[in-house]
């Protein structure tokens, strides 16, 4: 296994929300640990998942409520974020104002060539949306906030 191997590996790991990943052949033992480089233990843990589904995590890690009682909605995955999904590319899934609810679909995250849903963990008004159509995200961004 090459350098180039084990980046690849690691960014299929960081795709799918892994956090640990152990290999072992005759000439060479790797392993890696991505929970170690999470400082807070506060971080969501998603599981390893290579099929497209939900993306939404339990909703004491996935939402963050503010001083104003806004809360939040982050992303769980690497990948492109799009408000459309691929067949229907008038309208947005969500737009400011909106109130959605727990478990609706509020957009869509492309990881190695497969959609996502993105799925709300709490209920509320749309107050902000912080990504583009389009734009790439990273694991625990904040996607949404609602009130």
């Amino acid at each position: 296994m090459d350098l180039k191997q084990i980046d690849q590996t690691l960014s299929l790991l960081r795709a799918y929300g892994a956090k640990h990943f152990k290999y072992k052949d005759d000439d060479i033992e790797l392993e890696l640990d991505l929970a170690a480089q999470v400082p807070n233990d506060d971080m969501p843990t998603p599981t390893a998942s290579h099929h497209t589904g939900s993306t939404q995590l339990p909703s004491n890690h996935d939402t963050n409520d503010t001083e104003d009682n806004e809360k939040v909605i982050r992303s769980q995955m690497i990948g492109t974020f799009y408000l459309q999904d691929e067949k229907e590319l008038t309208k947005p899934v969500i737009k400011v104002g909106d109130h959605i609810n727990t478990g609706d679909i509020i957009g869509y995250v492309e990881a190695m060539k497969v959609m996502n849903d993105v799925t709300a963990d709490a209920s509320g008004e749309v107050t902000e949306i912080l990504v583009d159509h389009g734009e790439n995200i990273e694991h625990n961004q904040i996607i949404v906030k609602l009130k």
